[in-house]
């Protein structure tokens, strides 16, 4: 508990899970796609594939022009969260449509390769150079161009807002549990 009786989730236990459903390594990296549509993942984040993975992962449309690379154990985890979403509204049915359409399982190669496909390459603009960059549980992949636009864009009063968000009632992240 906090300062002011609100629950922080900032204690071990919270953090430990937390640690365990988020990537860890944090930034943006350069990366490349050659011209088959294939990128290699960065070892860092390599690193943070746990072996149940087996190499797979599932990428689909971001909410902005970019793609989203979740691993195979996350993915599994949104899915069963969008299984208990009521689809008999329009709203949800529109957003689980959005966010479930593009999804494709892809799995690294023997050079730690994925192939992006076609049409999310399409989505998303992408070229021969990529930006990568980690969010939470998944992996944003951006068009280099789009992704300092979407930061030139963000206004301050975004920014007031995550603030907000981060530092709610005296307490930092009290919105996270």
């Amino acid at each position: 508990m906090g300062k002011s009786g609100h629950k922080c989730g900032n204690d071990a236990k919270t953090t430990e899970k937390r640690k365990k459903d988020m990537i860890l390594q944090e930034g943006t990296t350069a990366g490349t796609m050659d011209s088959k549509g294939r990128f290699q993942l960065p070892t860092a984040i390599l690193r943070e594939v746990p072996a149940a993975c087996e190499g797979r992962f599932v990428i689909n449309r971001g909410s902005e022009k970019c793609l989203r690379l979740y691993r195979i154990t996350d993915w599994h985890k949104l899915k069963e969260k969008m299984n208990k979403m009521n689809t008999f509204k329009a709203d949800v049915r529109k957003a689980v449509r959005y966010f479930m359409g593009s999804a494709s399982e892809v799995r690294l190669d023997g050079k730690n390769r994925l192939l992006i496909p076609q049409p999310l390459q399409e989505y998303a603009l992408l070229e021969k150079d990529l930006l990568i960059t980690t969010m939470n549980t998944c992996i944003e992949i951006w068009n280099p161009k789009l992704y300092n636009e979407e930061m030139e864009n963000s206004s301050s009063i975004e920014c007031d807002e995550f603030n907000e968000m981060m530092y709610d009632n005296g307490e930092i992240f009290n919105n996270i549990s």
